[in-house]
């Protein structure tokens, strides 16, 4: 993608953008472009999940494998597992193998089929959360992009109440950006028309 803008003060970029393939495809063709899909939106909260703590090149190594263990995305599915699973997912070294964040999966899958009876879709109910609109924040740098905002937390604390785990303020900054709640790619692709 020749088009391609992004941030050149960004560290895990100059690392990693050169020579990972994933890399480059998920920031030139996912990164902050909105996904209405709700397993798509469901793998990027739990690959942000898995993410903490770690380093991110790790993470998404495995977002492959997490995709395999995980019955691709496939909600109803994730939401049924039990404690059989749970111990087969921890003796796959193919995964990142975190007993609170694998138990963490499950229970947002959970509580995401309970939001879409209640909202229709797991979109609907996260574009909920910023009343239906995208925020847009022009920016000279990444070192502009603040770790979390009023709003993340705001956000954060309603996902809580809503049930969801390991969703503090900072990921779910991290995550708002990466879907697309919020628009800051140089390239103006992901911009939602209203």
């Amino acid at each position: 993608m020749q088009d391609f803008k992004w941030f050149p003060d960004d560290p895990l970029y100059k690392k990693y953008y050169p020579d990972n393939p994933l890399y480059r495809h998920y920031f030139e063709r996912e990164w902050g472009i909105p996904s209405h899909d709700d397993a798509q939106l469901f793998e990027l909260l739990t690959i942000g999940i898995f993410a903490a703590g770690l380093n991110w090149d790790v993470a998404f190594s495995k977002r492959a494998a997490l995709q395999t263990a995980f019955h691709n995305w496939n909600l109803t599915q994730i939401a049924a597992m039990t404690e059989t699973d749970v111990a087969t997912l921890l003796a796959n070294p193919a995964i990142i193998r975190n007993r609170l964040k694998i138990e963490a999966t499950i229970h947002n899958a959970q509580v995401v089929v309970q939001l879409q009876r209640q909202y229709g879709s797991f979109d609907a109910y996260l574009w909920s959360l910023v009343h239906y609109k995208q925020a847009r924040f022009e920016i000279n740098g990444f070192a502009d992009l603040p770790k979390k905002t009023p709003e993340s937390d705001r956000i954060a604390k309603q996902m809580k109440r809503d049930g969801f785990k390991f969703t503090g303020s900072v990921a779910v900054y991290a995550y708002m950006l990466s879907v697309g709640l919020i628009s800051v790619r140089l390239d103006g692709r992901g911009v939602e028309i209203e």
